[in-house]
């Protein structure tokens, strides 16, 4: 989240609106990508009741086109 932006409970509604939306389609349960180094997001998704799970791992294949840094 931009820092400008910060603060305003925006990064507790957005989880919490899509956590809804699932749970109505059947969903059980959430997940979440981020980044290991991400320390601001680590805090922001444990404060929303999230916490990681060491024994997963992200399993990715670029396409043609795609750059390492994952920008087209």
């Amino acid at each position: 989240m931009h820092p400008d932006h910060r603060r305003q409970g925006i990064a507790s509604a957005l989880p919490a609106a899509a956590e809804e939306r699932f749970a109505r389609l059947g969903g059980r349960r959430a997940d979440a990508m981020v980044l290991r180094r991400n320390e601001t997001a680590h805090r922001a998704w444990g404060a929303a009741g999230y916490a990681p799970e060491e024994h997963w791992r992200r399993w990715v294949k670029p396409l043609p086109g795609d750059t390492p840094d994952g920008r087209p």
